[in-house]
């Protein structure tokens, strides 16, 4: 009588294979490690200090406008970059209302980046008796510190404001610079006041550089009030 023999069918291991055993002993201790290494990565990401924030720098803005918005954002030091509420920090501060738009982003290892776009004022109005600050949407905001000298003013609510800073946004820099003060009460009646006290009856934002063609010869003869506000029949008036 022979002995019995054993038959491995193929793709099966043959514990009885010391050499089949040791990759075994191998593809266990590989996944051991490769867990580990996983461990460790999640370790050093989410708890320890090695990732974590120690500074945060503004871009975009500087002085007392960066001190703010930081103080907003309010991220918290020594926490682990991969645990910070970026969107947090950002809605924080959006609320500031001279802040445009905002992005915080992690600058590892250990940085948090707080890129603010600020508004620009390009007008003054004043608000029950506050001097604000008015940019080119005719968002009134309030700025950090004092509003700049020599804005021009703007007498206007609504789609009126909105009309007239459309206005003065798009006015080529000779005619802008000459603007003391704006007025209107619908997106077709902007007025300008010069600086030299002349009235401009502006109209609305079209035709923008041809009203300022026209304008520009109008200028050539002193009046008291040019109106381009249908730049193909320009009207002058002067007071008596």
């Amino acid at each position: 009588m022979t002995a019995p023999t054993l038959e491995v069918a193929p793709g099966t291991v043959d514990f009885g294979d010391p050499s089949a055993r040791r990759r075994t002993r191998l593809r266990v201790v590989g996944a051991g490690l490769g867990i580990l290494a996983v461990g460790l990565l999640v370790w050093i990401a989410f708890f320890s200090s090695l990732l974590s924030a120690t500074s945060i720098r503004i871009v975009g803005v500087d002085g007392a406008p960066a001190d703010a918005a930081a103080a907003a954002a309010a991220v918290p030091l020594g926490v682990p970059l991969a645990r910070l509420d970026a969107g947090a920090a950002e809605r924080a501060v959006l609320r500031l209302p001279w802040v445009s738009s905002v992005e915080v982003r992690r600058g590892w290892p250990n940085e948090v980046v707080i890129a603010v776009e600020p508004r620009v004022a390009i007008a003054a109005r004043t608000v029950d008796g506050a001097r604000q600050a008015v940019d080119r949407d005719g968002v009134v905001f309030d700025l950090v510190g004092a509003v700049p000298k020599g804005l021009p003013t703007v007498d206007a609510e609504g789609i009126g404001l909105a009309s007239a800073m459309a206005v003065l946004a798009t006015l080529p820099a000779d005619i802008a610079a000459r603007v003391a003060s704006l007025s209107a009460t619908t997106r077709d009646d902007v007025d300008l006041v010069l600086r030299s006290g002349t009235t401009v009856r502006w109209g609305s934002v079209e035709q923008t550089d041809f009203k300022a063609e026209v304008l520009r010869a109008l200028m050539r003869h002193k009046r008291d009030v040019y109106d381009v506000s249908a730049p193909e029949l320009p009207t002058t008036f002067t007071s008596r």
